[in-house]
């Protein structure tokens, strides 16, 4: 086939598929077989002006191999632009052309130990908290004991506040007015001897309890049970409630909603150890300690939750006063 008084010759290498040589008209052929015609010898009148629908890996394959049909092609281009010839200066240009056209490999800075140190430090930062925070967080824990019919109405029988660190901050038993008729014990660990010597009303605790609680953040797990015995409330921005934070709850049923779990089994998936283990009594003070430190251990992703939700209920007032 001429085109601009040269010949396009296609022949079949089962290793260069559809491989197309354009020679000039001089160059005699002389078929190996009639399926394959080679050239006779390669000159310096022979010129390879395009290569086509040759695969990245055999233009690698035959460039390595110093062959002098090919020279280096990218992948957006079918030009060649190289000589045969029987001289070695050729090839050895070729060849040297082909290196200058691979990329090294880039080599990669060592930044994953200065990443590393990084994050190490500002989790440590973040997980550093100081005295002054520390005793802006109090949690809290109640033990119920049955009044009435069968001891269905629960009542405040013990009162637990403790710290940051788990020092105690209020520990004592509520005289109760009615009759006991279920002290609970084998849940609450109140026995009727404890609040025969009990102190404490359910008045004057409940004062004391709203002084310690003033201005700051309540840490607990289901907190409006001991709210309701207590007949309390704290504000909602200002309290932590390991029951309703939603990455310590499960989804029940195929509806996809959110329940809560029990603190036990909080405390053994996320802090590894046992707290009301059956066949013995329930501690407020160790469930006080417990939602503390599952408190700790969430406590810089649940304050940006918190953050976040206060800001929106901030901007929602504030739309509202304009309105009005």
């Amino acid at each position: 086939e001429a085109v601009n008084h040269r010949t396009i010759i296609s022949f079949f290498v089962p290793s260069l598929p559809n491989l197309k040589l354009i020679i000039s008209p001089k160059q005699e052929l002389q078929p190996s077989s009639e399926n394959m015609p080679m050239l006779t010898s390669p000159t310096p009148e022979v010129t390879v002006i395009g290569v086509t629908n040759l695969p990245m890996e055999t233009k690698k394959r035959m460039s390595s191999t110093n062959c002098g049909l090919v020279s280096s092609c990218d992948e957006s281009s079918t030009c060649c632009n190289s000589s045969l010839s029987s001289s070695s200066d050729s090839s050895t240009g070729a060849t040297s052309k082909n290196r200058r056209r691979r990329r090294a490999p880039r080599k990669k800075k060592p930044r994953s130990a200065n990443r590393s140190t990084r994050s190490q430090s500002s989790k440590e930062s973040e997980s550093e908290v100081s005295l002054e925070q520390q005793a802006q967080y109090i949690a809290m824990d109640c033990e119920m004991v049955g009044l009435g019919e069968r001891g269905y109405r629960s009542s405040v029988a013990r009162v637990t506040l403790v710290g940051w660190n788990g020092e105690t901050l209020f520990d004592e038993y509520i005289r109760q007015d009615a009759q006991v008729t279920d002290y609970r014990t084998f849940v609450s660990g109140i026995t009727e001897s404890e609040l025969e010597s009990a102190d404490w009303t359910l008045e004057e605790c409940r004062e004391h309890v709203l002084e310690l609680l003033e201005g700051k953040v309540l840490v607990g797990h289901a907190l409006k049970n001991d709210f309701k015995a207590l007949g309390i409330s704290h504000p909602w921005h200002m309290t932590r409630d390991t029951a309703k934070y939603e990455p310590f709850q499960q989804v029940r049923f195929d509806d996809g909603v959110l329940w809560p779990r029990k603190l036990k089994d909080l405390v053994k998936q996320k802090l590894q150890r046992d707290i009301q283990v059956p066949g013995q009594p329930h501690s407020s003070y160790e469930d006080a300690v417990a939602a503390m430190d599952l408190y700790k251990r969430a406590r810089n992703k649940w304050e940006k939750a918190m953050d976040y939700k206060i800001k929106k209920t901030q901007e929602i007032e504030r739309r509202n006063q304009v309105r009005q």
